[in-house]
């Protein structure tokens, strides 16, 4: 959508020259010693990084406006994973001079590689390529999950995650069989599995009542989403879907028994008898079989009753499990 301006060879490569002398000079300022002009700081001195970035730009416009021809085919069709390739580079790079403490270039770099996954997020818009919007945004996920998980940060977790899961619901729309109000829980699941997970690689800088909620809220999405699905479509149309629900309460109570979380085990097992309680419920109802229905009321009442009989027998191991119970993380 850009055309060519008219220019001398001469002229391009004068002016390609400059840009990349100026942008190496601008390096040299920030890490050469005795090469800085204005004799700034440490911190400042990132200035001249983003200045040979911007030079850098400056030198791209400028070869793209007198040689768009460069740009035609393989590069018109790909450039979004071009773009994702230099994010990449620069989050690397930036990784490597930080481990080497040289954060005049480390931070510049990884910002710009943070940064640039916004122009292939925009720029499908407006152009035309050949590469699926689903594995863009798959890729900027995975570079947002790598910073998230090297600088222990809950914002690029997040980001991580909007990324990835915008990705999967682009890939879900597409498919008509799979609107969201048809199953949720394809839609919901995912996400609410990845912020448990970015919560818990970037605990640390969490308060506690921060991880509870982020527990709880993020568990009732898989849960409630899962159920829903199961209202939704019937047991008699599908009936797999309690079966799923019950996996997913049971590994929810066994996660929470593991890292001895609270909020896992008690959210589990409450879906775990909604699971059971939607198979009674069709069973007795919509088969028919209405002596269920006598059947679970007894079984209640005999566990209701042992349940005090071993609280009566076992009266201090009891309150040893529930002293137990409420050291463990809410």
């Amino acid at each position: 959508f850009m055309g060519g301006v008219a220019i001398s060879p001469l002229a391009i490569t004068i002016v390609a020259a400059a840009l990349v002398a100026l942008a190496v000079a601008c390096i040299a300022a920030a890490v050469v010693p005795g090469r800085d002009p204005f004799g700034l700081t440490e911190e400042r001195k990132t200035a001249y990084v983003y200045a040979a970035e911007v030079l850098l730009a400056i030198l791209f416009l400028h070869v793209r406006l007198t040689m768009p021809w460069l740009f035609s085919g393989f590069f018109q069709q790909y450039w979004t994973l071009v773009v994702m390739g230099l994010a990449y580079l620069g989050v690397g790079l930036g990784e490597w001079f930080r481990r080497r403490e040289q954060n005049v270039l480390a931070i510049p770099l990884e910002r710009t590689g943070a940064l640039l996954p916004m122009l292939p997020l925009l720029g499908v818009w407006v152009t035309s390529q050949s590469v699926h919007f689903s594995l863009i945004r798959f890729s900027i996920g995975a570079l947002y999950a790598a910073l998230s998980i090297m600088r222990r940060s809950f914002a690029f977790g997040v980001l991580a995650t909007i990324a990835a899961n915008g990705g999967f619901w682009y890939y879900l729309h597409r498919t008509a069989e799979i609107s969201f109000f048809a199953h949720p829980q394809l839609w919901l699941i995912p996400i609410a599995v990845c912020v448990l997970i970015a919560a818990y690689l970037n605990r640390e800088s969490l308060t506690e009542s921060q991880m509870t909620s982020i527990r709880y809220f993020s568990t009732s999405v898989i849960y409630v989403s899962s159920t829903a699905d199961i209202f939704i479509n019937g047991v008699g149309q599908a009936p797999w879907l309690p079966m799923i629900l019950a996996g997913l309460s049971i590994a929810g109570i066994l996660l929470g028994i593991m890292l001895r979380v609270r909020a896992f085990m008690f959210l589990g097992l409450s879906f775990l008898i909604v699971s059971m309680m939607t198979v009674i419920w069709y069973a007795a109802v919509d088969m028919g079989r209405t002596w269920l229905w006598y059947v679970v009321g007894i079984v209640t009442g005999i566990l209701i009753i042992a349940l005090f009989a071993l609280f009566e027998r076992k009266r201090q191991d009891v309150l040893r499990v529930v002293d137990q119970l409420k050291s463990w993380e809410a």
